[in-house]
């Protein structure tokens, strides 16, 4: 397909499992890029992602992404609009909460700053964590979530706390103007009307995986 228009609407609508699939057309075109591929088909899009064509082509069309069939997609440009649609041409603060084993490896290993994502606080609880250095911020007490999340207008934030705290200091990030929380722990987070909550259960991953393992025929 030829170039596409780039004033595409980031306030256009689109369905969760939409979204999920253009989340994940980014990182295979970001791969693609890298390895010096210029254009990409839908049939190739889909057999990397595991679906079909017809459906990349639907996704994509979501986009505004429009042109001449046969000639495929240009790889960067389908992955600066992308990036456009999801919202990640722009800068978002954010900050972790709970810094144990889980919180410290997506503080170092996550490249947040390339997702649109910028970490600029982390807070624990724990003496022996306050004071140290995680990625690019030094921990904080878990007591300072509000005022510091009020005054550096942080919008994100990441919880890997015990389920005990869970939602007391999901209210202490909401309070400080918090809309958008990635819940690692256990708990089902009660928020206000217009803040976003995505739980990633890993214990319930393990038993999704154990149960397509175990449906599927041998």
């Amino acid at each position: 397909m030829s170039e596409a228009d780039p004033s595409t609407p980031k306030e256009r609508r689109l369905a969760p499992p939409t979204i999920s699939r253009l989340s994940e057309y980014l990182i295979i075109l970001e791969e693609l890029g890298e390895s010096g591929r210029e254009v990409v088909s839908s049939r190739d899009l889909a057999a990397l992602y595991g679906n079909n064509a017809s459906q990349v082509r639907q996704d994509l069309c979501c986009l505004g992404h429009t042109g001449r069939v046969g000639q495929g997609y240009r790889v960067r440009e389908l992955e600066r609009m992308i990036r456009a649609t999801l919202g990640i041409d722009t800068i978002k603060k954010m900050v972790l909460v709970g810094c144990g084993r889980l919180g410290t490896t997506l503080a170092v290993h996550v490249p947040m700053a390339h997702y649109g994502m910028e970490l600029v606080g982390a807070f624990d609880v724990s003496p022996q964590m306050i004071g140290t250095r995680l990625g690019p911020v030094r921990v904080q007490s878990a007591q300072n979530i509000r005022d510091f999340c009020a005054k550096h207008g942080v919008e994100l934030a990441v919880l890997t706390v015990p389920k005990t705290a869970a939602q007391d200091v999901s209210d202490a990030l909401v309070a400080g103007g918090v809309r958008g929380i990635l819940n690692y722990t256990r708990v089902r987070l009660r928020v206000p009307a217009g803040v976003a909550v995505k739980n990633r259960q890993i214990v319930c991953s393990f038993l999704q995986l154990f149960h397509a393992t175990t449906s599927q025929p041998a």
